[in-house]
């Protein structure tokens, strides 16, 4: 939902509206990306990568429109087969597995061709037990592999590598290779736009740049007003953490009957309601929901 928020923000300052713009994800069998951005935006050219047999043939039933191309193609497929095409791009790698240095080195390498204009979004698993499996003590272990794998990011601390820093640590991992990759010229420049980390069982991170020369991103971020909306990331801010509680129906629906005008503290004590042990932690987890409510889908069982 931010997401689209976002992207409804730059479409009436692009060059080209976001409905010609030539979409490529990761859908997994449900497709729910590619459903969500065409009912938003009227998007038509659109590519799927899989490279799950299994996942591929749900995808054939899954389509939610006849002009979604479904391919057994891998990033990395697309990134060497697909260098140029007419038109900007909209490009969301989501990885659900970890092999961060190829990951982002092939996104380093789409950057580079994308055409001007394009968007790119990057999300990345921040799960840390491949890096080290088995240990007593893994966090050195981790530390140093990590630096192994990008030795001009480091040196990393124990701490950079825990559950609850990952994400930052990623990020700033990303902000170096990037900012080697396509370092800013007049002609060509990337910016982040928005940056967002959260911990659903698996810490995620996900980034979202713009491709363009410096001086049109400057007035385009100008153009939107971006500078004032809340989620966003300029100039690699740093990541939001947009981690929501897992919330019934009469949960949310009793939540939202106060908002906006009472604030974390007088919610808590309203409902007399507690989302962990620690009344700091349940403080954090309701604010972070109070300011993100708006943009929480609410999930339903239904019978068909």
């Amino acid at each position: 939902m931010l997401f689209l928020e976002l992207l409804r923000k730059l479409d009436a300052e692009l060059p080209v509206p976001i409905s010609q713009y030539k979409y490529v994800g990761l859908g997994g069998p449900y497709l729910e990306d590619f459903t969500a951005l065409h009912g938003a935006f009227e998007m038509r050219r659109m590519t799927s990568l899989e490279v799950k047999e299994h996942v591929f043939s749900r995808q054939r039933i899954n389509q939610p429109h006849s002009q979604v191309r479904l391919t057994l193609d891998s990033t990395t497929d697309y990134v060497e087969r697909n260098r140029k095409g007419p038109g900007p791009h909209l490009v969301w790698f989501d990885y659900e597995w970890q092999d961060w240095r190829n990951q982002i080195a092939e996104s380093c390498d789409l950057l580079r061709q994308l055409p001007l204009f394009s968007i790119f979004k990057i999300s990345l698993s921040g799960k840390t037990d491949w890096l080290v499996e088995s240990a007593t003590d893994p966090l050195p272990l981790r530390a140093q592999k990590l630096q192994d794998l990008f030795p001009d990011s480091g040196p990393f601390e124990e701490n950079q590598i825990t559950r609850e820093h990952i994400c930052d640590t990623l990020y700033q991992i990303c902000h170096r290779a990037i900012a080697d990759a396509v370092p800013d010229s007049h002609a060509r420049s990337v910016r982040t736009l928005a940056a967002y980390w959260y911990d659903d069982g698996t810490p995620m991170l996900t980034i979202t740049l713009l491709i363009a020369p410096i001086t049109d991103i400057e007035a385009l971020i100008d153009g939107c007003n971006l500078r004032k909306w809340p989620f966003a990331d300029i100039e690699w801010s740093g990541a939001t953490n947009i981690a929501v509680p897992h919330l019934s129906v009469r949960e949310k629906l009793a939540i939202d009957r106060l908002l906006p005008r009472a604030n974390t503290r007088t919610v808590l004590k309203k409902l007399k309601v507690r989302f962990d042990e620690k009344y700091w932690k349940s403080y954090r987890t309701l604010s972070n929901y109070i300011r993100f409510h708006r943009h929480v889908p609410a999930f339903m069982r239904v019978s068909i």
